[in-house]
């Protein structure tokens, strides 16, 4: 039996959860607010079906038994509340206050039989440790790169630091790391994630890597993408700022004056930390639509040709995984641990190469025929192989593996 912990928001661990209740292995699913039933008839009330905080909330459901799901809402609440007043300590504080409250839940457990308790780096704190002395194996979950690289991936241009580079981590960063470093297995969901923990070279831990793909209530979303002439559609998705390739991707529309294009941004801004944003929000070829629903993300993606994501520094991005399922051709950097190959699945460039990035882009204008190709093909790759059933597999192979090595390194007892 496995116990979760999602921490905040709709994060990959839910859909971990929903697999592993599908398989009849998920002991309980901590979480931080989540519309269980009382919260769903609430927020079916006519005045708030059309509110997106509450549609965002709802949102979070998946098929997991009610009875097994563990809400704290109010670290989740205090979390927010640091967010809005810009405090350094207040979030550390969230996330100390959450693993705090799911001892109880950890204690619960392991009583009714747990043996592995699979937890959102962060959202560990002192239930590890509880966890742990009850016998259960601690496998910290991380989806992004290794803390102490992240800051300098940003500021170097998604370039990792040398040896001798001295890295620094902020408060929630450090807290995070402490994270990791107490548990007995770490799993990320990218090779370029785990590339990131063996370049700092301080893995205590093994490192175990599971791509996440796709979950079906995305995939059902995706309309049938249909044949368009006209101006070739390019598409970025997620917050528009630097650590996701913002500046790369201004700079090197630059060089695209002379071709014919359409690019969709679905996402929020970062204008504070993006040069020259706010030109380019004014080319009257670029429109911002926002934040968008996955219904709507789904939508945007299938009217797209062309993703384009350069981010600096991921886990793996849900988007590139989305993207691929929708038929688009994408073009992408190393850092966002995704599985496009360079010439397969679309184009691979440096991180913060503007120039290879607007050459990539005008190879693909110009081969309206092979892009169209590379994304049938790429849609048909996610529903073979990156499906949500295929993580759910993937991840029951990891937890069989986890308990033979600990049942391998238990002292045999005396007769």
């Amino acid at each position: 039996m496995i116990l979760i912990s999602n921490g905040f928001w709709k994060f990959h661990l839910s859909v971990a959860a929903a697999e592993a209740d599908r398989r009849g292995t998920l002991s309980g699913f901590i979480t931080g607010a989540y519309p269980n039933a009382a919260i769903r008839k609430i927020l079916d009330a006519p005045i708030l079906r059309s509110n997106p905080k509450a549609m965002q909330l709802k949102g979070r459901q998946e098929q997991i038994a009610d009875k097994r799901v563990h809400a704290l809402f109010s670290p989740e609440a205090l979390f927010v509340l640091g967010a809005a007043f810009h405090s350094n300590s207040v979030p550390v504080d969230a996330l100390k206050l959450y693993g705090h409250l799911s001892k109880k839940y950890v204690e619960r457990a392991a009583t009714c039989g747990a043996r592995i308790y699979h937890y959102r780096a962060g959202f560990g704190g002192q239930s590890v440790q509880v966890a742990k002395r009850l016998g259960m194996v601690a496998l910290c979950d991380h989806s992004i790169a290794h803390p102490a690289t992240i800051d300098t991936l940003v500021n170097n241009m998604g370039r990792l630091p040398s040896r001798q580079e001295q890295m620094t981590m902020s408060l929630f960063n450090e807290y995070i790391l402490h994270d990791i470093e107490q548990a007995d297995a770490v799993l990320v969901n990218s090779q370029f994630v785990k590339e990131t923990f063996v370049h700092i070279g301080a893995v205590r831990a093994p490192v175990h890597v599971i791509y996440l793909g796709v979950d079906d209530s995305f995939l059902v979303k995706i309309p049938e993408r249909t044949a368009r002439s006209g101006e070739p559609r390019l598409l970025f998705a997620g917050l528009f700022e630097k650590r996701k390739g913002a500046e790369t991707l201004i700079e090197a529309f630059g060089h695209l004056n002379d071709l014919s294009w359409q690019l969709e941004i679905a996402g929020g801004l970062n204008s504070a930390s993006v040069k020259g944003i706010q030109s380019f929000l004014e080319n009257p070829r670029v429109n911002h639509l926002g934040l968008l629903s996955r219904s709507e993300l789904a939508s945007a993606m299938s009217r797209a040709n062309i993703f384009v994501f350069p981010s600096l520094a991921e886990g793996s991005a849900r988007v590139v995984f989305e993207a691929l399922a929708s038929g688009c051709y994408v073009i992408t950097t190393p850092n966002t641990g995704s599985i496009v190959e360079d010439g397969i699945h679309g184009q691979v460039v440096p991180p913060g190469d503007a120039a290879a990035l607007a050459a990539a882009i005008k190879s693909a204008i110009n081969n309206p025929a092979l892009v169209a190709d590379v994304g049938r093909r790429n849609a048909e790759l996610v529903r073979a192989k990156y499906r949500q059933s295929h993580y759910g597999d993937n991840l029951a192979i990891l937890y069989t593996e986890l308990l033979a090595d600990k049942c391998t390194l238990m002292p045999e007892s005396s007769t």
